[in-house]
């Protein structure tokens, strides 16, 4: 590997490590050399191209430049430029490409130094040694963003730093299989506790059948009873009025108060048959009402140990749920498509749940209860996949919603100010719009009729918002803006960013499911590298 390093300015030293001749030297990062861009005197300045346009024509051919950087000096923008490249084997085809492109077009290094008119076209070349080594902004950037390095020892040294981390990795995963070992133990110790809760729940419920199948039998008992009492007092009330009918017909010479007695005792036990047969009517129809109030008893009981059971089946599946959430805690963020389609059925069946728990929880109280604590278990959930997904750079990941972006604040704050100045401005600026969020007397929003619903948006005419539009422009007041819509919609009492889980890709707030398909999703990858 070979390097250098300027002394001063323009003038490199004679610190040159030790190479093989015959490998050709090249700077890297990889960088290529632009020369003849186009200037114009303003404002007593020269300027052309800027960097940002350079990397756009360039980019839209195919070239994938990182960065383009226009070199200046005292008397403004430079003829010249380098353009960076990524510092990776693609990013070395990139660049050798690019100088291909150049050369095909005679516009090359060689067709640089011996032309006599090169015109208005750009010219360009790989930056290697004699470039590196020149006087001026060219070779004085080069030096100091760069080192002069042949290729063997660059391929060299990736194979170390490649070896490197396949001997962490490889020493990540060892861990990674071990703490996974220890928490398949602690998922089957749930598992075994959860089929001993079910099989209490039967051996309760056959206890409750057979309670119910005695008192049935009680109450039909009783019935019976009572049917035969009252068949036994008709028998003796008719043979009594029979009795009472021959005694009227061998008295009927006796005088006529005997006579009268004698009727109106008969129509006395006529009142009381008649009365015993009401009573009869009244004892079936209790015995019809008995009879329809079990039916409906039966029902009850069929219809609560089908919810009893749906319960049952709810809870152990969230007790799954989050077993799997544990699990996956410790895998990485990546999956595949098999593992997506069987978490999109999970949450599917989820949801289902979730909605059989909302109807259950009207039955009882302990059902109610039983629902709030599954409620807090996915919230815990939640709190845990938030807690995963820190420093996750996925599609689902960690926001803080309603902080504020610094980068459009700085880029403002440059465009106004010039050095340290423009970093104190744009910290300035930041901590006094961190304020203005946090202050619950300012409310810029204004309602307005969509259709037949009333919807809050962001009042357009307020005051510190139309100043900071035309101050700070358009990014800055789309950042703030922004940071005031997630505070209302998230945290509109509190007014200060809180940590959410986040749909990257969608700009919206992640559900569980989502946090747990992606879970699957990394815990199935890293179970198919490890067989």
């Amino acid at each position: 590997m070979a390097s250098r390093r300027e002394d001063e300015y323009g003038q490199p030293s004679d610190q040159v490590s030790k190479h093989n001749p015959k490998e050709e030297l090249l700077v890297w990062p990889w960088m290529a050399v632009v020369e003849n861009i186009q200037l114009k005197l303003k404002d007593g300045k020269y300027v052309g191209d800027s960097g940002k346009k350079l990397k756009e024509e360039w980019v839209s051919k195919g070239y994938s430049p990182a960065k383009v950087h226009t070199l200046w000096t005292h008397s403004g923008q430079s003829s010249s430029a380098i353009v960076q490249f990524k510092r990776d084997w693609d990013g070395f085809k990139n660049a050798v490409e690019f100088e291909k492109m150049f050369e095909l077009e005679n516009r090359g290094r060689r067709d640089w130094y011996v032309a006599r008119n090169k015109g208005d076209k750009l010219y360009a070349w790989m930056a290697k040694e004699e470039d590196y080594s020149s006087k001026g902004p060219v070779g004085y950037y080069l030096r100091k963003h760069g080192d002069l390095r042949t290729l063997s020892s660059i391929e060299m040294e990736e194979k170390r730093k490649d070896a490197k981390l396949v001997s962490s990795l490889t020493k990540e995963l060892e861990v990674k299989n071990r703490q996974c070992d220890e928490i398949k133990l602690k998922i089957s110790g749930t598992e075994s506790s959860m089929w001993n809760v079910i099989r209490q729940k039967e051996a309760m419920v056959q206890a409750y059948y057979e309670e119910m199948e005695k008192l049935q039998k009680n109450a039909s008992d009783q019935v019976k009873m009572i049917f035969i009492d009252n068949e036994r007092r008709t028998r003796h009330l008719e043979a009594k009025m029979r009795k009472l009918e021959r005694e009227l017909e061998e008295r009927e010479v006796v005088n006529d108060s005997e006579k009268r007695k004698l009727e109106q005792e008969k129509m006395m036990n006529e009142r009381a048959i008649l009365e015993q047969k009401k009573a009869n009517e009244g004892i079936l129809k209790l015995a019809e009402d008995q009879k329809r109030e079990k039916e409906k008893l039966h029902e009850r009981i069929i219809e609560l140990e089908k919810k009893l059971d749906a319960k049952q089946a709810l809870e152990l599946e969230i007790e799954r749920i989050r077993g799997a959430v544990e699990v996956m805690k410790h895998m990485s963020e990546e999956g595949d498509v098999e593992a997506k389609r069987k978490m999109e059925s999970i949450e599917k069946e989820l949801r289902e749940k979730e909605e059989e728990l909302d109807d259950l929880g009207a039955v009882t109280q302990a059902l109610i209860v039983k629902e709030r604590n599954t409620s807090e278990e996915l919230q815990g959930a939640r709190k845990e996949l938030i807690n995963g997904f820190k420093d996750s750079r996925a599609t689902i990941c960690v926001k803080r919603v309603g902080e504020l972006d610094k980068k459009p604040f700085y880029v403002a704050a440059k465009r106004k100010y010039m050095g340290e100045e423009a970093m104190v401005k744009a910290t300035e600026w930041l901590s006094l719009w961190e304020e203005n969020l946090r202050d619950p007397s300012w409310h810029p929003f204004k309602i307005i009729s969509v259709e037949e619903d009333q919807k809050e948006v962001i009042d357009e005419e307020d005051e510190k918002l139309k100043s900071l539009r035309e101050v700070l422009g358009e990014e800055v007041y789309e950042t703030v803006t922004t940071a005031l819509r997630e505070l209302n919609a998230y945290n509109p009492m509190g007014r200060y960013p809180l940590p959410e889980l986040w749909n990257s890709r969608e700009g919206r707030r992640a559900s569980v499911p989502e946090g747990v398909s992606l879970l699957l999703r990394q815990f199935r990858f890293y179970k198919r590298r490890r067989n």
